[in-house]
């Protein structure tokens, strides 16, 4: 391990020396691989889970995290594919070799292609943020750097031709990065996406009725739905958020709408009061939250927890995925319905305000809002 960390920083700091250091080395691939390649590439994988599983993404105000499973077969399937790159790789270097005036040797360019990832690697452990995603393309540039650095000096083209063949096999890199994270997202999950996206549930037929507890979802797809954008934003989607909840009256609405295309999201939020009871529902369209994360997906957990001052439950009814919690010492808790992997129902409360509240209010959403916040996207 202090050998591994003292390589890395190495690289990092001052690579030309680094570099020809390692040209004078005598490296099998395979121990490269299980000694260097592997425990770097661990670190973005380890990653994925960590940030998207553990930590979660932050989602219209809502905290969600992938299912543990999902994330970490993704992750396993980009540690594989990331180590099959490093081989592929070094067979591109190899190949280019005599085309700028230099020997064949696929030692040579292995270890060219294997650390070479450094600065990527180290830097994907900043992808447990979404903030911090810069910093790893700040890393993938500087590996761009290494390689630029270390493909001439390992490899000894000619002179005259040293800069193209640097040139060249920093771009070869870019071709082969953009061939492998496009294969890590083919294998990933069936859906293509790396960070893994669950199917959402299919489409239901206009007209067609799910009874859900007592919630209509009448359908939220063709034939028959509303042209997109003939709702007004600032005016009809209002009307999502009912004047009367729960015994409780509606005192404050507002509508967002953020994004174009397919990544547009609409919120309705409604503040709800009569004397010390209180509620705020909120009502959201997002394909964020069911294609994005996988929240809603058919692998998202269930879970059933309780403590002497309440519960906390995720639990499906129906096709719709129910998340409830309450405190007790508190007498607050929230109530929230995700249907279709793209609308999100949520009604938070206190003062007075039972469980069986927030339920009938996040009920009482019903099918006309949803089509018209569909008809707005």
């Amino acid at each position: 391990m202090a050998s591994l960390i003292a390589r890395v920083k190495n690289l990092l700091l001052s690579p030309r020396t680094e570099w020809d250091v390692i040209g004078l080395e005598e490296a099998e691939p395979r121990k490269v691989v299980l000694g260097y390649v592997a425990p770097l590439v661990a670190i973005p994988a380890a990653a994925m889970v960590i940030g998207l599983s553990v930590l979660g993404v932050e989602v219209a105000g809502e905290r969600y995290r992938a299912p543990v499973l999902g994330v970490a077969a993704s992750s396993v399937v980009f540690f594989l594919l990331a180590i099959a790159g490093v081989y592929a790789f070094a067979f591109v270097i190899d190949w280019l070799a005599p085309r700028f005036g230099a020997a064949r040797n696929y030692r040579q360019a292995f270890k060219v292609s294997a650390y070479s990832i450094t600065a990527a690697m180290v830097a994907g452990i900043v992808t447990v943020v979404p903030a911090l995603h810069v910093f790893a393309l700040l890393g993938a540039t500087y590996s761009l750097y290494l390689l630029f650095v270390g493909a001439p000096k390992l490899m000894h083209p000619a002179p005259e031709s040293s800069i193209n063949y640097a040139i060249v096999t920093t771009f070869s890199a870019i071709g082969v990065a953009l061939v492998v994270g496009l294969a890590a997202m083919a294998v990933a999950t069936p859906s293509g996406v790396l960070f893994p996206q669950m199917a959402s549930l299919p489409d239901f037929a206009l007209g067609r009725s799910t009874a859900n507890n007592g919630f209509n979802e009448a359908v939220l797809a063709p034939p028959g739905k509303p042209a997109k954008g003939s709702v007004a934003v600032s005016g009809d989607l209002k009307d999502a958020a009912p004047l009367r909840l729960a015994g409780l009256d509606r005192v404050a609405v507002s509508v967002q709408a953020t994004g174009t295309g397919g990544a547009r999201t609409i919120t309705v939020d409604a503040e709800y009061s009569n004397g010390r009871r209180h509620m705020d529902l909120q009502v959201t369209l997002s394909s964020a939250i069911g294609d994005v994360i996988g929240f809603g997906g058919p692998a998202t957990s269930e879970y059933d927890r309780e403590t002497n001052d309440g519960y906390s439950r995720r639990r499906r009814v129906g096709e719709a995925l129910v998340v409830e919690d309450w405190n007790a010492s508190s007498q607050t808790g929230s109530y929230g319905r995700l249907i279709d992997g793209r609308f999100y129902v949520k009604a938070t409360g206190g003062g007075g305000v039972k469980p069986a509240d927030l339920q009938t209010a996040v009920l009482a959403v019903g099918a006309d809002a949803l089509v018209k916040l569909e008809a707005a996207n």
